[in-house]
């Protein structure tokens, strides 16, 4: 056989149209250029996750087709070994039968037209069909052989597109997360203003009790009326106001950060196997949270890397996995940290969480429109 697949472990992504959907990161505490910078980058980070996923489904194509073609080149060499033998073992009888000339050797060469032009002179006519089966199948093995060197030429240059594709995927994601800091350390620094505005306020709100109760004081007469004591006709006053009642802890979305997906579900695996969940991509490092509360548990694979189990109160089961780091275990809330972004498993280098939704322990569902819902 000829040169194998050439092996390119990434992450796969998507068949077909793909749209990509980002972490809604909130600008609107920020300068308007500075939030204009930051949409840009997550319209950056989507467009670089919808190309990587469009190139990673055109190499996973072509790779099925590549291993059809191998095995039909299989095939096929296995009967023309077959039918050469019938052919050598044609000519010997010829020989036999004529008693005269020497058996043509069938070496591994035969499919050359010198060796085909000797063995036509010394069969008989009634055997022209096999040979023309040997001719024929003889030129379908070579076409095959040259389809399959095409292809792999090819996926070649399919798997540079993907690192291309990958380098500026994770290039995109690794500057939005800049910027999220920077965010951050800016939201930082507004609150801290804030607070010792607030602080000096409440100075200068003390010392201005203070100056009116000196005035007070000073104007106050010498024989103040007696107060008489409250009757129980007099008003009660008013209950201070009741903190709010808690969150009722709704879906969260499960990573805690910037980051992209596109609907992923059913795109193409390798070993024929389709996907089962969103594909999450994000810095390695960035926060994984439960998405609901339950019960959560930790155990990995060859295939998944780090992985996290949970168990929902809702009833559902949640699977999330390529983890760089596990986070809390046993009884979380939602929007407790679970774990952290990474690229363990098959995912080398894709750093991203690969999610999954189990209705009720059952088989696993699209769930690309939940995440939507929750992440933006």
């Amino acid at each position: 056989m000829r040169a194998a697949v050439v092996c390119f472990v990434v992450l796969a992504l998507v068949a077909g149209p793909v749209s990509a959907a980002g972490a809604q990161v909130d600008t609107s505490d920020l300068p308007p250029s500075y939030a204009e910078e930051i949409r840009e980058a997550q319209a950056r980070v989507d467009a670089a996750t919808a190309e990587f996923a469009d190139a990673e489904t055109r190499r996973y194509e072509m790779e099925a087709q590549i291993e059809r073609l191998q095995a039909r080149l299989v095939d096929a060499e296995a009967a023309l070994v077959g039918l050469r033998d019938r052919l050598r073992d044609m000519a010997v009888n010829e020989y036999v039968r004529a008693g005269s000339g020497t058996p043509t050797v069938f070496d591994e060469d035969i499919n050359r037209q010198v060796r085909a032009n000797a063995l036509a002179e010394i069969v008989t006519e009634s055997d022209t069909d096999a040979l023309d089966a040997y001719r024929a199948a003889t030129a379908d093995l070579e076409q095959d052989r040259e389809e399959l060197d095409r292809l792999l030429a090819e996926q070649r240059e399919l798997v540079a597109d993907l690192e291309s594709a990958q380098a500026e995927m994770v290039g995109e994601l690794e500057r939005l997360q800049e910027l999220e800091a920077e965010r951050q350390a800016e939201i930082q620094r507004r609150e801290e203003e804030e607070r010792r505005r607030q602080e000096e306020e409440r100075r200068r709100q003390e010392e201005e009790r203070e100056r009116r109760e000196r005035e007070a004081a000073a104007n106050r007469p010498a024989n103040p009326p007696t107060t008489r004591p409250p009757s129980s006709n007099d008003p009660s006053p008013a209950p201070p106001p009741s903190s709010p009642p808690p969150s009722s802890g709704g879906w969260v979305c499960p990573v805690a950060g910037p980051h992209s997906f596109i609907d992923s579900w059913g795109a193409p695996r390798s070993g024929g196997r389709s996907h089962k969940g969103v594909d999450m991509m994000a810095s390695t490092g960035t926060p994984v949270v439960a998405p609901v509360s339950g019960t959560v548990t930790h155990r990995g694979n060859s295939i998944g890397g780090l992985s996290f189990h949970l168990n929902g109160v809702d009833g559902h089961y949640y699977y999330g996995t390529h983890l760089s780091a596990y986070g809390a275990s046993g009884q979380v809330q939602a929007g407790t940290v679970i774990g952290y972004v990474g690229d363990t498993g098959n995912a080398r280098g894709i750093p991203h969480l690969h999610f999954e939704i189990h209705p009720n322990g059952g088989s696993a569902v699209n769930p690309t429109p939940t995440v939507r819902a929750a992440c933006g």
